[in-house]
């Protein structure tokens, strides 16, 4: 069918006032509401998904630094964690008795739309019947009515005669009755995939997994704590689902949205589970032919393998880089939580490392940031900070820890880049193997983000894979840099049941609207585009025609906040 199988967002960073997913009040972060950004972008995905012509929902891929624990406090992020929760995985449709027809018509006929597969042409009737206790809708091909109990507690909804649904019904008083259906998630599960700015969570993942283990094993010689799960964890039972790796923290984050009246829109499903893998995720086609590996991106950046490169220099050892996965992560994961998922939010140190970092960002800004810092360091501890050796030092530590994939503005990865990816893709082929029973597919696709520049590329030749490594970068969602760079942007990468692939970019930086708009690409357009590609791009519509609904409103709201964002960064660099 080619239907929506997967949905593969990365680095949302929900919490950080640069994020086009966080909403401000004026220089105040506003967890409470979500951004106009968010909201239009969940409606896009569920204008995807309703396209889809089976029953089954998508999963929903979480690829990294979602949760923004760098730069952002606790609270903070989690509250905008559930204002998307609430875009996405809503648990009713809830539409006022008194709106229909009217305001609410549309809510209807998008659930009869997307739970009973009915197709409803502009035209279609909505009008109320046997006084005011029934609504019907015709389109000319179904006769469909919704018919609500004499004391006011049920609705029966008929198509053709014939029951299908009984939906919950609320009075609230003044003439006002809620009718609550379920099934409006677009999402089947949720797999989270934790990068560095949200490594905690993995952290508090993988000590719950060692806690359970110890209450699991009592007669048990105890194993070390693990630094990995499985890569292929939907490949098992329901059951063995069930038992892999979920956080605690963002399950009870979703389950206190449960508690909220019937009759809200906001109430979640109180059995919702987030799963975590951890540092990659895995899919196999059918045949097991092809794979598709999701990594966050952090360990194909060299300043991740820090510690690991330490050891190597001061062992003279050969080899900087492991090419193990679990190495790379026990050996590296405490300086990575520490750095990314901790000192940002200690008081006023972690204000400081905000600033510290946005300064990392922008190359003139470094310059005027150092020699802040080194007159600072002259007033304190004499004037040798000031001096051109010191100078130069200081220079030299900020420009290592500012030397990354996101600091290079002139090309989607750099080659340092380039180099991790390849060493990082050594250690995902030996994970593959020793799952697999020393079995490679014949096929590879990467995916990963971190970077903020989103791209996808096939000219990636990895041993052991008969064709070069498909690679997708899925962007990002903050605003990085004062001046606008259309190597910048956001986008989705959707998969079908066959592993088939479409990078949905759904923004670049840009000077005029136009930038923009929102692209369906594929990695053989032109040549053999596949039928996924097609159904995708039909969709959203071709690059060279004008955009349409919901698009064009989507582009027009991320480019008015696009600009906003960058005139408050600028504001903030200069206060310094």
């Amino acid at each position: 069918m080619n239907d929506i199988r997967y949905v593969c967002l990365s680095d949302m960073h929900f919490g950080e006032e640069d994020s086009l997913l966080t909403e401000m009040d004026g220089n105040d972060v506003d967890p409470l509401k979500a951004s106009q950004v968010l909201v239009h972008l969940a409606g896009c995905l569920r204008e995807l998904i309703s396209k889809n012509q089976g029953s089954q929902k998508p999963t929903l891929i979480l690829n990294g630094d979602i949760l923004e624990l760098a730069l952002s406090e606790y609270n903070t992020s989690a509250m905008i964690f559930e204002r998307f929760m609430e875009l996405v995985m809503p648990r009713w449709y809830v539409f006022e008795w008194g709106k229909i027809p009217g305001k609410d018509g549309g809510k209807l006929i998008e659930y009869l739309s997307q739970n009973f597969d009915i197709d409803f042409a502009n035209t279609a009737e909505i009008k109320k019947t046997n006084g005011d206790s029934a609504i019907s809708i015709s389109d000319g091909s179904h006769l469909i009515s919704l018919e609500l109990s004499s004391d006011k507690t049920k609705a029966i909804l008929k198509i053709d005669g014939v029951e299908k649904k009984e939906f919950a019904a609320k009075d609230k008083g003044n003439g006002k009755i809620k009718i609550c259906a379920e099934g409006r998630e677009l999402f089947e599960r949720i797999i989270y995939i934790p990068g560095n700015h949200d490594h905690h969570l993995w952290e508090l993942a993988r000590e719950t997994q060692y806690v359970e283990y110890i209450d699991r094993h009592p007669n048990k010689r105890l194993d070390l704590p693990w630094h990995k799960t499985e890569m292929f964890i939907l490949e098992g039972t329901r059951e063995e689902l069930e038992r892999n790796v979920s956080s605690y923290f963002l399950d009870k984050i979703l389950k206190r949205r449960s508690k909220l009246d019937i009759d809200e829109e906001q109430v979640l499903r109180e059995d919702i589970q987030i799963y975590i893998a951890y540092p990659n995720f895995g899919l196999l086609s059918e045949d097991k032919e092809k794979c598709v590996v999701i990594h966050h991106g952090h360990f194909v950046e060299q300043m991740y393998c820090i510690m690991s490169r330490l050891k190597a220099d001061l062992l003279n050892i050969d080899s900087k880089t492991p090419n193990d996965v679990q190495l790379f992560e026990s050996e590296n994961f405490a300086w990575i939580d520490f750095l990314w998922s901790a000192l940002g939010r200690s008081g006023q140190v972690g204000a400081l490392t905000e600033t510290f970092y946005e300064h990392m960002l922008d190359e003139e800004e470094r310059k005027n940031f150092f020699s802040k810092v080194a007159s600072n360091l002259a007033k304190k501890y004499g004037p040798r900070w000031t001096d051109p050796f010191e100078k130069r030092f200081l220079k030299f530590i900020f420009d290592r820890i500012s030397d990354r994939e996101r600091g290079a503005k002139d090309e989607a990865l750099g080659e340092d880049g380039r180099k991790g990816m390849l060493m990082y893709l050594d250690a995902v082929k030996n994970q593959i193997i020793n799952e697999r029973e020393g079995e490679l597919p014949s096929e590879l696709s990467f995916v990963f983000g971190h970077t903020h520049k989103p791209f996808l590329s096939d000219q990636c030749n990895v041993t052991g894979f008969k064709k070069p490594v498909a690679v997708y970068n899925t962007g990002g969602w903050v605003v990085d840099t004062v001046q606008r760079k259309d190597i910048f942007g956001g986008a989705v990468l959707l998969m079908d049941e066959n592993l088939d692939a479409c990078l949905l970019e759904m923004y670049r930086e840009n000077e005029s609207l136009e930038g923009y708009k929102v692209k369906a690409l594929h990695l053989n357009e032109g040549t053999t585009d596949s039928t996924f590609y097609r159904r995708i791009n039909e969709i959203v519509g071709p690059a060279d025609q004008p955009a349409k609904k919901p698009w064009a409103q989507f582009s027009n709201i991320v480019s008015l906040d696009v600009k906003a964002r960058a005139e408050r960064l600028d504001m903030r660099l200069k206060a310094l």
